[in-house]
């Protein structure tokens, strides 16, 4: 075991020994894609290239990087919004391209104020999904009055935000305590300017005046010195500048304790109100680690080892990397004359909101097809792609205790198993816009109680604004029955969970779980009987997925807090490891063609593409709603006192 972990740590350092550094200097457009709204790229007096992001009432803006990076120091010259800017936010971040419960971000948001009133410069970091690590400044300066250089610096050391060369925040690598960093997950850069008048100013009590509308923010000479991953490997290392290795020198520690004496005005490590038992763990680490600023470079953590650790940590836990899509390969034949719906749904807290104003906006741009438009224009090149032969043909194995073998009847066969330490899980090689996916699955036999089985399909965006169809099979003890958890997500909201009871022992053998996704519903049968159907309802301004395309997923976890019996029982580990089956994937689905998503009628089987039910179909549906429907989001009063989901009664 030694030996074993010598060599890991061994390959940990040359994993950080590949060079890949990029520096990009130049035009804002050759670095910088414009996302949405009103954002102009212009010629200053000054011969600089400069974009304007600007917010009125109706639209908000935003860029982002082209590329995405492991570790960089990132460099941004801003004018923020002059005059009245209450309640606008201007951001500069970085974030992750993920599943959103494990991002990372590294936030600084421009909170206004009205008129004379200094800006808030409020910054945070999310590393591994756990945020809430907020500190707020005054600056020193008027921020409107000029531009002013904001910069970056992510290593594998710290996280270092400085203004105008000045160190404001230090965030120090304390993976060997457990405290999260963000270091394996690449980040692309979003600068943007939204409203969030309920919480930036003054905690919401200043609102923001429309009539100093439009309120414009000025950014200008981008300079990206990072390390962009290497084809599917975030692999970067040492570089010939010094920001990759970067930590505090003297001067750098003395501007730190200058700013946090004279011009920080919020500390979450010191919010005893609002962490009335413990302050959070790296609060008091400068006690318990000689973490703080006058510590020794004896005293300095050996980065190699703490990278080991959290790779370690990495390999047993249920982590999806998923990659952003631009919006512009999804939706290749919208033109300007259609019109569109914006989504509506309710933020939960003030960091949300600032995702979700990025969600409302892009929705603005790119959510729901009116009837008015033609499906069978959209839709006009085949592009259908019928998947049947080995598993492994068609499916990446991402992680855990996955195996592929074969069984006595010669199926190539693929066992997803479950222990107290890691996870497994698969994915298709290829993303589908609209497809028949078939998948004969076993489940875990005997107790089964707390762990989850998955087969479902997502798109790899935005998560604000993601899509997602899910089956999800809900173990339970010995002898009792599976639970089949079926939910919906379209333009980000979910919330349509219907269960089933099935009709078999769904762990004696294999049986077939089918989704269907066409333009004019969602189809689950299980052994060819549907058991439910969700239709596009567009036209009544009811979410449908319809633009991004998704990807196939299945996976076996462990979900004890809710998943049997709502959490009464939980997880006997004693039966482990727990272990699912599964068997010919066949995928009829419309492709990518060249930079579109096209589809259409045609091939061998394509009456999937504009299948619909047919009265034997709605009977069997009626069957199972009447015999194996145990719950269903559309008559649970309870949670809808005040009315149901307008979907509902129309399915």
């Amino acid at each position: 075991m030694g030996q074993a972990r010598a060599h890991l740590l061994a390959s940990l350092w040359a994993f950080y020994l590949i060079l890949a550094i990029s520096m990009v200097t130049g035009d804002l457009t050759n670095d910088l894609d414009i996302l949405w709204g009103n954002s102009k790229v212009f010629y200053d007096n000054s011969g600089k290239q400069t974009i304007s992001l600007t917010l009125d009432r109706w639209t908000t803006s935003a860029f982002r990087s082209k590329s995405t990076y492991l570790f960089s120091r990132i460099d941004m010259d801003i004018k923020l919004v002059a005059g009245d800017s209450a309640g606008t936010v201007t951001t500069l971040y970085m974030i992750t391209e993920g599943l959103w419960q494990f991002h990372d971000e590294i936030d600084l948001e421009f909170l206004g104020n009205s008129t004379g009133e200094p800006y808030t410069l409020h910054t945070n970091l999310y590393a591994r999904g756990k945020g809430g690590r907020e500190k707020r400044y005054k600056l020193w300066f008027d921020p409107t009055a000029d531009f002013h250089t904001y910069t970056i610096i992510w290593n594998q050391r710290n996280i270092l935000i400085l203004v105008d060369d000045k160190l404001i925040r230090q965030i120090k690598n304390n993976l060997m305590y457990s405290v999260p960093y963000p270091t394996y997950q690449p980040m692309r850069v979003y600068g943007s300017i939204w409203n969030a008048d309920d919480w930036a100013t003054m905690g919401g009590r200043v609102k923001t005046d429309w009539s100093q509308a439009p309120f414009t923010a000025y950014f200008r000479n981008y300079r990206a010195i990072a390390c962009p991953p290497q084809q599917s490997s975030p692999l970067c290392g040492q570089s010939s500048g010094n920001w990759f290795n970067q930590e505090l020198d003297v001067t750098r520690k003395q501007q730190l304790q200058e700013v946090d004496a004279n011009y920080k005005i919020y500390d979450y490590c010191t919010d005893t109100k609002r962490f009335k038992d413990n302050l959070p763990k790296e609060s008091t680490m400068g006690r318990l680690a000689n973490w703080s600023d006058d510590r020794t470079s004896k005293s300095t953590p050996d980065y190699r080892i703490q990278a080991g650790s959290f790779l370690l940590k990495l390999w047993f836990r249920p982590i999806f990397i998923i990659f952003f899509m631009p919006t512009s390969s999804c939706q290749p034949m919208m033109s300007s004359s259609y019109t569109f719906q914006e989504s509506k749904h309710t933020p939960q807290s003030a960091y949300s909101l600032r995702h979700f104003a990025l969600a409302k906006a892009m929705g603005q741009h790119r959510a729901q097809l009116l009837p008015s438009m033609s499906m069978a224009a959209l839709y006009l090149i085949l592009a259908t792609s019928p998947v049947i032969s080995d598993m492994t043909d068609s499916l990446d194995m991402l992680w855990g205790n996955t195996q592929v073998l074969y069984d006595s009847t010669g199926h190539q066969i693929v066992s997803l198993s479950l222990d107290r330490w890691t996870t497994s899980a698969f994915r298709s090689k290829t993303k589908y816009l609209f497809a028949r996916i078939d998948m004969d699955i076993k489940l875990v036999a005997k107790d089964s109680a707390g762990t989850v089985t998955t087969l479902y399909m997502i798109t790899e965006g935005l998560w604000d604004i993601h899509d997602e169809i899910d089956l999800e099979f809900l173990g339970n003890t010995t002898g009792e029955p599976y639970t089949l958890h079926t939910n919906i997500y379209a333009r980000g909201t979910g919330g349509r969970e219907k269960q089933y009871r099935l009709w078999f022992d769904p762990t004696e053998d294999f049986h077939t779980y089918t989704i269907i996704w066409n333009p004019q519903m969602i189809l689950i049968l299980v052994d060819g009987t549907p058991i439910r159907q969700m239709k596009n309802q567009l036209r009544n301004d009811i979410p449908f997925p319809l633009y991004q395309p998704m990807r196939l997923y299945a996976s076996i976890w462990d979900a004890d807090d809710w998943a049997t019996q709502g959490g009464r029982i939980k997880t006997d580990w004693s039966q482990a490891p727990f272990t699912a089956f599964f068997r010919n994937y066949q995928a009829n689905a419309c492709i990518p063609y060249k930079t579109a998503w096209i589809c259409s009628q045609g091939s061998n089987d394509s009456s999937w593409f504009t299948q619909d039910l047919d009265e034997e179909g709605k009977q069997k549906l009626k069957d199972v709603d009447d015999n194996y429907k145990i719950y269903d989001y559309c008559t649970d009063s309870r949670r809808y006192p005040n009315g149901y989901p307008p979907e509902c009664g129309s399915q």
